[in-house]
């Protein structure tokens, strides 16, 4: 499963190679930036789902009053618009779960890179420390991250 070519997961891990290490931490900080800006675009959606509704209802009813439409078109384009709105808050959950396991992902990349930048013993000991330490935090984040879902930072 996996191990077509005979090499182990563990002996595919950047342990002692400093340019596999950095590849990893860029591809995990790659990962981590997509998901998380497609995080941010997913709750932007759902946050401005009633201002959109708002906009179309307003709309809606300036084509009824000028005539452009009946009384049922009116009714059904409402109905339109809320259920389409609904929808706008909705899939938060679900695009919101995917991206958060793919910034996992990305963070337990560059969590294995730390580790490795800090097993690495053709490297001084200050930078090995400071290694283990982003790697503890790394972990720590997605930890806490995984275990708590309402988690929000604001900047103001």
């Amino acid at each position: 499963m996996g191990n077509e070519r005979g090499v182990s997961l563990y002996e595919r891990l950047p342990l002692d190679n400093k340019e596999k290490a950095m590849k990893f931490l860029i591809y995990g900080l790659l990962t981590a930036v997509i998901f998380g800006t497609i995080l941010m675009v997913s709750k932007s959606i759902s946050d401005n789902a009633g201002t959109w509704q708002n906009l179309d209802n307003q709309q809606n009813e300036m084509n009824y009053m000028q005539g452009v439409y009946g009384y049922n078109d009116y009714i059904e384009r409402l109905e339109k618009t809320a259920l389409i709105a609904y929808w706008m808050q909705y899939q938060e959950v679900i695009v919101g779960n995917i991206a958060r396991i793919g910034v996992n992902i990305g963070l337990i990349f560059i969590m294995i890179a730390f580790v490795s930048f800090a097993l690495n013993d053709k490297l001084d000991e200050r930078t090995r420390r400071i290694s283990l330490t982003l790697a503890g935090v790394v972990l720590f984040v997605v930890m806490f991250t995984t275990f708590f879902s309402n988690i929000a930072i604001f900047v103001s």
